[in-house]
C-alpha cells in the first residue's frame, strides 16, 4: 500500500480570505473600461490632420452685404393659403341651395350593392375582435349597427360593398383560407 508522502494540512489551520480582491477586481475593470471607451471616443471624433479643411465654392455676389428681409430673424415666409371650401359649401347657416336644372337622361337603374357578412354580434366587442382578426389576415371589413324586427341591436361584420357577384369570387376564397365562412347580403342604396 502507497501513502501519500505530501504532507496534509489541517483545514483549520487556513488563513481567512477578505472581500477586497474582488472590490479591487471590479475598480480595476471599471476605469479599464472607462480608458477604453474615452479612447475610442477620441479616436472615431478626432479630425484627420492630413485631410484639407473643406471650402465652399465662390458664389457671384457674395462679396456684397447681405439685403434685411422684413420680419424677424428666423421667421417663416408668409403664403396665402386659397382655401377652395369657401367657395363650394354655401354661404351661412340658412342657406339655401341653389336649384340644379334636371338633366334630361333617362334615371339610371338602382345599383344593388353585394356585401359579404362574417358576422352579426350583439355586443360590439366581438364583432371589434371579429373585425381584428380579419384585419390580421389582410382583409379589411367593417362593422355596421343595425335594429332586428324584434328590436334588438346588432352589430355586423361585413366586407364590400361589391357590384356583382363575380367581383366576390377572390375575397370569398381568401375567406376561406383563413377559416371564415361568409354570407351574400343585398342591401338597397
Amino acid at each position: 500500500m502507497s501513502r501519500d508522502s505530501k504532507p496534509r494540512k489541517k483545514s483549520g489551520n487556513r488563513p481567512a480570505r477578505s472581500g477586497g480582491g474582488i472590490v479591487i477586481g471590479i475598480f480595476i475593470g471599471l476605469v479599464l473600461g472607462a480608458v477604453f471607451a474615452a479612447g475610442a471616443a477620441w479616436y472615431f471624433t478626432r479630425a484627420n490632420p492630413f485631410q484639407a479643411p473643406p471650402t465652399s465654392p465662390r458664389i457671384p455676389g457674395a462679396d456684397q452685404p447681405p439685403v434685411a428681409l422684413p420680419g424677424k430673424p428666423g421667421d417663416r415666409p408668409v403664403v396665402k393659403q386659397d382655401f377652395q371650401f369657401y367657395k363650394i359649401l354655401p354661404q351661412g347657416d340658412g342657406a339655401q341651395a341653389e336649384p340644379v336644372a334636371p338633366a334630361a337622361q333617362p334615371a339610371p337603374a338602382p345599383v344593388e350593392r353585394l356585401y359579404l357578412q362574417v358576422g352579426a354580434f350583439e355586443d360590439p366587442s366581438e364583432a371589434d375582435n371579429l373585425k381584428a382578426r380579419l384585419a390580421l389576415s389582410g382583409i379589411e371589413a367593417s362593422a355596421q349597427r343595425g335594429r332586428t324586427a324584434d328590436g334588438r341591436t346588432v352589430h355586423r361584420v361585413r366586407i364590400g360593398p361589391f357590384g356583382k357577384p363575380e367581383d366576390m369570387a377572390p375575397m370569398r376564397s381568401r375567406l376561406a383560407e383563413g377559416g371564415f365562412t361568409a354570407t351574400v347580403v343585398r342591401a338597397a342604396p
